[in-house]
């Protein structure tokens, strides 16, 4: 015996469409569930069988399955209906246009094919380009003339009560022109403005504590050293005391010598010998007087004073309120502080700013309407600078360490990190900012002076409304 075979095996309908089953013999026909008409319509009760059945669906509100069954004696067959509601699509659904470009919409209604299907089309805005309908399920988008600001257009399909939606993101042409090549010029010339901070950077000195005890210490090495220098002023004195006892006694034997000469009337050879003596007596005095001791002494004891009186000196400099810089032959240490975390500032803002110019210039769309946003920038990056420098000398914040210290004994290098970083994360150092501020100023009377008129969940949904705006903002530079 044959087997049973239904065509189609599978459908897809919505409300009022109708389709024919059609099996290879005479067979009877089922429902399950049993939704919309089947002719014939007594499926459900013993018939005549027939080779074919028409299926007609009813007004669908949801997605349903219904599985149609043709059988005859031991042998069955099945097909599947997919019955889906009234709909509506549009194609396509998002699209980008420049000015004066087009784009042509399809709509697609799903519903019977005896019943007419009317579309209606809708542009929102209306003053941003034209849409006219081509023919019943199409119609043509023209953007306008000019397009100044990235902007949205919907264009919506109706029919039946349904609606279908598509998108047309309008692209403002980039900023080309002067003003383009003056960003770029005004960029280099911030840029040329933080080179002084290199010429105003602080010489290298040790911290007022170090110096200190680097001065102690070379104190203690030239008082453990005056011993040897005791030791070398005695040898000398003992020296100098042989010598002039060895010139005495060459007087003395000069003169008996030239005594006796006298009285005998001989050669004075013998004084001449003994002039011989005091001379080799004197050079052994003065050899002694610069012993191997002596001279050791004294270069130590100079090497002493050298380093006791480079201590002192390094000192003097570490204490010092004044610092000599390459710019400035003088120039008070705070002062120099102040320029460099300005500097420092600007020097951050500048690195966000050649960043973003660099990307918008290179993907074609920077917009002039942010011009001011680069031409502010490196004062905002500076004065936020400015104020987190404050904030660390004054205590409130304890960043690093040198928090309430001397600016002798601040490091340079960390304090110009931190304002770069506050000029180029500007939004984190104000957010940074805000919670001191919060902090320091926090206070019940907020709570007391809340209006009762509002309510909760308006209150509640104002600062989504906030945030989201701040970040369309921050994705935009």
């Amino acid at each position: 015996m044959p087997e049973i075979n239904i065509k189609p095996q599978t459908v897809l309908l919505t409300s009022g469409q109708a389709v024919t089953f059609v099996a290879t013999e005479d067979v009877f026909w089922n429902l399950t569930p049993h939704m919309g008409t089947f002719a014939p319509d007594s499926v459900n009760t013993a018939q005549s069988p027939s080779a074919s059945a028409t299926y007609v669906a009813p007004p669908v509100a949801a997605a349903q399955t219904i599985a149609v069954i043709a059988s005859k004696g031991n042998d069955s067959a099945s097909a599947t209906i997919s019955l889906i509601p009234d709909a509506i699509s549009i194609v396509p659904t998002k699209v980008d246009l420049k000015a004066n470009e087009t784009q042509r919409f399809n709509a697609t209604v799903a519903g019977a094919p005896d019943v007419a299907k009317e579309v209606k089309w809708i542009l929102s805005p209306t003053s941003l380009g034209s849409l006219n309908e081509e023919e019943p399920y199409k119609a043509l988008y023209t953007a306008p003339d000019e397009v100044r600001d990235a902007m949205t257009v919907t264009v919506m399909a109706t029919s039946g009560g349904k609606q279908a939606v598509a998108a047309v993101n309008l692209i403002a042409p980039p900023w080309t022109g002067r003003g383009v090549q003056f960003l770029g010029v005004f960029l280099l010339l911030v840029f040329a403005l933080v080179y002084p901070m290199i010429l105003l950077w602080p010489p290298a000195v040790p911290s007022p504590d170090a110096a200190k005890a680097s001065r102690i210490e070379a104190e203690k090495t030239l008082e453990e050293r005056e011993t040897v220098f005791r030791d070398a002023d005695k040898e000398l004195a003992t020296a100098r005391k042989n010598l002039a006892t060895a010139q005495a006694n060459a007087k003395l034997a000069k003169k008996t010598a030239n005594t006796q000469a006298g009285r005998t009337g001989t050669p004075g050879g013998s004084a001449d010998e003994n002039e011989k003596t005091v001379e080799e007596a004197q050079a052994e005095a003065e050899v002694n007087s610069k012993s191997d001791t002596q001279k050791r002494a004294d270069q130590a004891r100079q090497d002493a004073a050298d380093e006791l009186k480079g201590k002192r000196g390094d000192e003097q400099k570490a204490n010092a309120s004044d610092v000599e810089t390459i710019l400035a032959h003088k120039i008070n240490r705070e002062l120099d502080l102040l320029c460099l975390v300005l500097l420092a500032g600007a020097l951050g803002a500048f690195l966000h700013m050649a960043q973003s110019f660099t990307d918008y210039i290179g993907n074609r769309t920077i917009k002039g309407q942010w011009a001011s946003w680069y031409y502010f920038r490196p004062f905002i990056g500076a004065g936020l600078a400015l104020v987190l420098y404050a904030l660390v000398r004054g205590g409130f914040m304890a960043v690093a360490t040198g928090t309430n210290a001397k600016a002798s004994e601040l490091n340079p290098f960390g304090l110009v990190g931190v304002a770069a970083l506050a000029g180029m994360f500007s939004k984190a150092a104000t957010m940074k900012l805000g919670e001191v501020f919060d902090t320091l100023f926090k206070t019940e009377a907020a709570k007391e002076t809340k209006d009762k008129l509002v309510n909760s969940s308006a209150t509640a949904s104002q600062p989504a409304a906030s945030t989201s705006g701040t970040t369309g903002s921050t994705a935009t530079k």
